[in-house]
């Protein structure tokens, strides 16, 4: 796999397998421990989106980083594991 700057990462767009817009990368926390991405915060793509995954104190989405799968002109993520306030119904139900 090769490398990629992290600050080339900011303003990616975010989306599901599925083609969903999530919102756009506004920056990623990293364990000071370990050094390993924990997390990405997401400026969300609308207040439906804001409104349906778990959120900070700013309204940033909170993707955590077992969630990605691949990182090339977009960030592609998988649905099933973000973060939910509640279980809605819609793009991001929960499917069993």
């Amino acid at each position: 796999m090769g490398k990629i700057i992290a600050s080339r990462l900011r303003d990616r767009m975010i989306v599901t397998e599925q083609g969903h817009q999530i919102g756009t990368l506004y920056d990623i926390v990293v364990d000071e421990n370990s050094g390993k991405m924990t997390a990405l915060i997401v400026e969300p793509a609308n207040d439906t989106i804001k409104n349906i995954l778990v959120t900070d104190k700013e309204g940033m989405c909170l993707v955590p980083f077992n969630a990605v799968h691949a990182l090339k002109d977009f960030v592609v993520i998988d649905a099933k594991r973000l973060p939910r306030k509640t279980q809605k119904v819609g793009m991001f139900a929960k499917q069993e």
